[in-house]
């Protein structure tokens, strides 16, 4: 009788501890999906650091520079710039480079003198989309390189600076459409139009409201070519 009455109880306390145990092995599974980590949100990328564009480590030889020239593309029409390397081979190697690199891809005629000159060479003419503007042009200034046999002709390609430095000159260029001897031994000829003197000339007869042309005439790209062997502009 005493080992049925033991049955009974055993039995009873198994059936009533089963409840609770299905209850309490339910509760890990919701606790973990409770507590379950949220995900940070993605950084946010730093501002990228521009392209820093240096000038070569290695000169280029007057020999190498006298069998170069620049075909400049503007919205009239082409430009082709051959140069002094003996007269001003820092100005001449500084413009190479600067064209090479792409410096003056985009950029506008942003200065004419009816019928005397034209500029360019001002980073502040590119447009908001050019690519340029993701890079930091490192431009060291140029002493001067006055020459007897290089002056301010139809056609001269010579170098802009400020007015209180003659050792200012940096990128920023003209273009004479006709002679102006008042330039010489004050700003560096470094270069000459051997073709396309009409389009330097269309280009300075462009309307201006004071210096600056009412419409926009851009230098699409500036690249540097070799000459071919006979060439009779080797110099």
């Amino acid at each position: 009788m005493k080992l049925l009455k033991v049955t009974l109880i055993c039995l009873l306390v198994c059936l009533s501890a089963s409840p609770t145990q299905k209850k309490r092995s339910s509760r890990p599974g919701r606790m973990q999906q409770a507590t379950q980590p949220v995900k940070p949100p993605p950084p946010v990328p730093l501002p990228q650091e521009p392209e820093i564009i240096r000038p070569p480590e290695k000169k280029l030889s007057i020999e190498e520079i006298s069998n170069l020239r620049a075909v400049m593309e503007t919205s009239l029409g082409n430009i082709v710039l051959d140069f002094y390397p003996e007269a001003a081979p820092e100005h001449v190697r500084q413009f190479v480079w600067l064209s090479q690199v792409g410096y003056f891809d985009g950029m506008s005629f942003s200065r004419i003198l009816p019928k005397l000159l034209i500029q360019s060479g001002n980073y502040a003419s590119w447009q908001e989309d050019n690519p340029n503007l993701k890079k930091r042009f490192d431009i060291p200034k140029l002493k001067a390189e006055y020459s007897p046999a290089a002056r301010h002709d139809r056609g001269a390609l010579s170098m802009a600076r400020p007015n209180d430095d003659p050792d200012g000159g940096t990128c920023h260029f003209f273009i004479c459409a006709t002679r102006i001897p008042a330039l010489d031994d004050k700003y560096t000829v470094f270069g000459y139009v051997s073709e396309g003197i009409e389009v330097v000339e269309k280009i300075a007869e462009q309307p201006v409201d004071g210096d600056k042309p009412l419409n926009r005439i851009e230098i699409k790209r500036v690249s540097i070519v070799q000459k071919a062997s006979n060439d009779p502009s080797n110099r």
